[in-house]
């Protein structure tokens, strides 16, 4: 299987040139993240077997959230921090459908639903 750090190394040149205008401090780190992530050039752990004659070295993850090679045990704490953070407005619409047979009863009943 292709790795993602691959593609990206691959075309990285040629999309930052395209749409290279167009991206965030975010996708920017989010690009570099991936690009470097289980390879060399990413930060390495030394692990060994439990006798300790054996040890190897093993590149870390990059743990970016969209990352599709890293575990995403983070991603629901993730979502709850973003939960708990409060909207940056005084109000805030929602929006829900109703079945049809609903129609027109809130039709009728605006000023309550």
């Amino acid at each position: 299987m292709i790795r993602l750090a691959a593609i990206i190394q691959t075309f990285e040149a040629d999309f930052l040139a395209q749409y290279g205008d167009r991206l965030t401090p975010a996708h920017g780190q989010a690009l570099a993240a991936m690009r470097n992530c289980r390879t060399q050039s990413s930060v390495q752990m030394q692990v060994q077997c439990t006798a300790g004659e054996h040890q190897k070295r093993v590149p870390h993850s990059c743990g970016h959230r969209p990352c599709p090679h890293c575990p995403h045990h983070e991603s629901p704490q993730w979502r709850e921090r973003q939960l708990k953070k409060p909207l940056p407005a005084e109000y805030f619409l929602r929006t829900f459908t109703l079945p049809a047979e609903f129609r027109a009863l809130t039709w009728a009943n605006q000023g309550v639903v």
